[in-house]
């Protein structure tokens, strides 16, 4: 009885034996590394550009290659749509009997012809095989490549000839237009151009050779 008697006393007034202590958490520690600077003041704003001088005029028309243009010096355009074929720098040979016709060693790239084999059945084309021409833009025939013939057209083979009637011509000197068929070229034949080519080649030996000479007796 005397311990169940103590026991009821000790659970109705107990003793502490010790006290629970809060105490506030120190401020954190500063940090080791220190914070970023502030950035920079924006710079100032920087002073307008100058006005721009004005773009250097553009002429009216481009210019014209330097040196004196041939007398007859004419482009040959297609009668249809006016597309540059060919000009008369490129003429190579004389009209022949029977055929109204611009005879060219060289043409632009507008002219265009097939594959296939045409044979002339009339006029000054009978029996001869040939390739049409025809105008890359409006498909016009503005001529023939000569492919076989006789001998009386022979010389023709394989150059460009233009029909007359199928061609305009600009002149580019006094700046007038006409029908092939109504101008006449003077003959040109590519033994002359040959001549001509030749003649310009020893005067520029010759030259060559001056200042050659002028420059040997610098040197020494």
């Amino acid at each position: 009885m005397a311990v169940r008697q103590q026991l009821r006393q000790l659970f109705q007034d107990p003793q502490p034996i010790g006290a629970i202590v809060l105490e506030r958490a120190p401020p954190p520690a500063a940090a080791a590394w220190a914070s970023p600077p502030p950035p920079p003041p924006p710079p100032p704003p920087s002073p307008p550009p100058p006005p721009s001088l004005p773009p250097a005029a553009v002429p009216a028309s481009p210019p014209r290659r330097q040196g004196p243009l041939p007398e007859e010096c004419a482009v040959f355009h297609c009668r249809g749509c006016w597309t540059v074929l060919g000009d008369s720098l490129q003429l190579c040979g004389q009209e022949p009997p029977g055929l109204r016709v611009l005879i060219c060693f060289k043409v632009t790239s507008d002219v265009t012809w097939e594959d296939s084999l045409l044979v002339g059945l009339e006029g000054a084309l009978l029996g001869s095989a040939y390739y049409l021409l025809f105008c890359r833009s409006c498909g016009l025939a503005v001529g023939f490549i000569l492919y076989s013939s006789g001998s009386e057209l022979a010389h023709l083979r394989d150059l460009f000839c233009f029909f007359k009637d199928s061609i305009m011509c600009y002149f580019l000197k006094n700046q007038m237009i006409l029908e092939a068929s109504k101008v006449n070229f003077p003959a040109v034949t590519l033994k002359k151009r040959m001549q001509n080519m030749k003649e310009k080649l020893v005067e520029l030996s010759t030259r060559v050779e001056l200042l050659t000479r002028k420059l040997d007796k610098i040197i020494m």
